[in-house]
């Protein structure tokens, strides 16, 4: 079995979860796509390095899993459906470095883009000069990975902005689900208190919107409102005016007019 670095640093999983990666990973599928086993097999302890307290050990297992579960980006490996489940807890869990979180996030938004082409066609079709493949337990295992990540779009844990933003931007990959997830994503776009979060949920409302049935108007409409809505406008001057000032913090009406008109073309592309 492949050797992964140890810094020293331990696990900050505990005993249950890290319990659980080794039970209910299939070990076997989880490998090195470009070294034969058993030298390119890894173990429960990879997933136990995202736990890691060491930013530098968790980083490099997130790298590593990220090219066991879909190499080069263009297929979804068999190793994405065995790992997925512990890939989303990672996200969700607050022990975890927040940017080991959001790296995550990239994963996935990586494995969605190759494994919903995938899902429709069949194993080995040639595409755009590469293979594209998804293994049978692929579209199940992202429907629950889907269900488990949609919490976080209220996760309002201090700093956790990024971790919402990926969050959103993962989800809009979800477009059979488009009419429930713009529902969600334009309520939560009420409540979000950071900039970069509320215009990662534009955007995806501007990559739900061709897939939609009954929001897909809605969506249109709701976007062409936010191209020419400038929110809650200038802050004002904090010396001149504390009270204003504090009013003007208070509020969640965010310019997002640059995001709304790139999110409101993706909306208006044909299929």
């Amino acid at each position: 079995m492949k050797d992964t670095e140890d810094t020293g640093a331990g696990s900050g999983a505990g005993a249950e979860l890290t319990a659980r990666f080794a039970t209910e990973v299939d070990w076997t599928k989880v490998v090195d796509p470009y070294i034969p086993c058993p030298d390119g097999q890894y173990g429960p302890d990879l997933l136990e390095r995202l736990w890691s307290p060491d930013l530098r050990t968790a980083e490099d297992a997130q790298a590593t899993l990220h090219f066991a579960c879909c190499g080069d980006g263009s297929s979804v490996r068999a190793a994405a459906p065995e790992v997925l489940p512990f890939l989303v807890e990672a996200v969700r869990d607050p022990a975890v470095a927040a940017r080991v979180r959001t790296q995550i996030l990239e994963t996935l938004g990586v494995l969605a883009r190759a494994g919903v082409p995938a899902r429709g066609a069949v194993d080995g079709a040639r595409r755009g000069g590469w293979w594209r493949t998804a293994p049978a337990a692929w579209p199940a295992a992202w429907e629950r990975a889907v269900d488990a990540l949609l919490p976080l779009l209220a996760d309002d844990v201090e700093g956790d902005e990024d971790v919402r933003a990926g969050v959103a931007a993962v989800l809009a990959r979800a477009t059979h689900r488009a009419d429930d997830l713009i529902g969600r994503v334009l309520a939560r776009f009420e409540d979000e208190p950071h900039l970069s979060a509320a215009e990662q949920l534009v955007l995806a409302v501007g990559e739900l919107a061709p897939h939609a049935v009954e929001r897909r108007e809605d969506a249109v409409a709701w976007l062409r409102q936010r191209t020419v809505d400038a929110g809650k406008g200038e802050e004002p001057d904090m010396d001149d005016d504390t009270d204003a000032w504090i009013a003007w913090m208070e509020q969640h009406g965010h310019d997002v007019r640059p995001a709304a008109v790139v999110a409101l073309r993706r909306a208006l592309r044909p299929l």
